[in-house]
């Protein structure tokens, strides 16, 4: 474990109105000053919200931007993993290093360390979760980003927190939006509303954001393997949903997502809004 003082911070946080008088980092400290994206969103998401929050994180990291959540249950545990898959996330913790909240988590926050990413805290290493830490943690998650994305949020979701200290700090908010009916869409939409940039793919982020991915996008892959030909097929320019691919195809759910994510990583279809779109005709 290291300890930040103020005058060590890296410099986006120590930016910030009410930066930390100091930073607990087990892992990486280094990691806290490169580009930045955090993810967050309900801790009660539902599948099509994580797996919207884990493809996005995976391709983010896998064009160089870390991901900065929270390690909470829902989109933040979905946005940490789909980091991990291909680059480097921080946890930015409500509790003390040793505490680490929610204990069900002790096991990503290694992971995550493994992985030359960061778990961090303000608070000392014995600190215990408290109510009014989760509000004050949310503006070192904007601070040590460049923009926020909201995925999944009702109107009186602690996430809204931080889109508000994220603008305060001048950081971009960003949102995905989700069916009108949904509860778990109507924060996104109230930030929507208010001049948040739509998100519905990990493009829409690098523009909001200005940033150029480092692994520039190639051309058309040449022809999908032959065991994944026939899944291919079911998945055209509107999004279609992984029940839908199960439908048609007769696999189980864990077989399809496993040849989505293979389609996904050779560039064949790509993650949008709770399903997938076929990246190439």
């Amino acid at each position: 474990m290291e300890c930040l003082p103020g005058s060590a911070l890296p410099e986006r946080l120590a930016a910030i109105p009410d930066p930390p008088n100091r930073l607990y980092v087990r892992g990486a400290a280094e990691v806290l000053g490169a580009p930045a994206i955090a993810i967050v969103g309900s801790r009660r998401a539902t599948r099509a919200g994580r797996d919207f929050a884990h493809a996005l994180a995976r391709e983010l990291a896998s064009g160089g931007l870390v991901v900065v959540s929270g390690l909470a249950y829902g989109i933040d545990a979905a946005a940490h993993r789909g980091a991990l898959a291909t680059g480097r996330t921080i946890a930015v913790l409500g509790s003390g290093l040793a505490r680490v909240y929610p204990r069900a988590h002790e096991g990503l926050a290694r992971d995550i360390v493994a992985a030359d990413g960061a778990v961090v805290t303000e608070y000392p290493p014995d600190a215990g979760p408290r109510k009014h830490r989760f509000p004050e943690r949310n503006r070192l998650i904007s601070g040590l980003a460049l923009g926020v994305v909201i995925v999944e949020a009702t109107t009186r979701s602690g996430s809204l927190i931080t889109a508000r200290m994220a603008a305060e700090q001048g950081r971009e908010v960003m949102a995905v939006p989700g069916p009108v009916a949904s509860p778990l869409a109507g924060g996104c939409h109230r930030l929507l509303k208010s001049g948040a940039a739509l998100i519905e793919n990990a493009d829409d982020v690098l523009f909001a954001i200005g940033y150029e991915r480092e692994d520039a996008p190639s051309a058309s892959p040449a022809a999908p393997p032959e065991d994944l030909k026939v899944l291919l097929e079911f998945v055209g320019a509107e999004t279609t949903t992984l029940d839908h691919i199960v439908g048609a195809t007769g696999l189980s759910p864990e077989a399809a997502s496993e040849a989505l994510v293979q389609l996904e990583l050779l560039g064949f279809v790509a993650a949008h809004r709770g399903g997938y779109i076929r990246a190439f005709p």
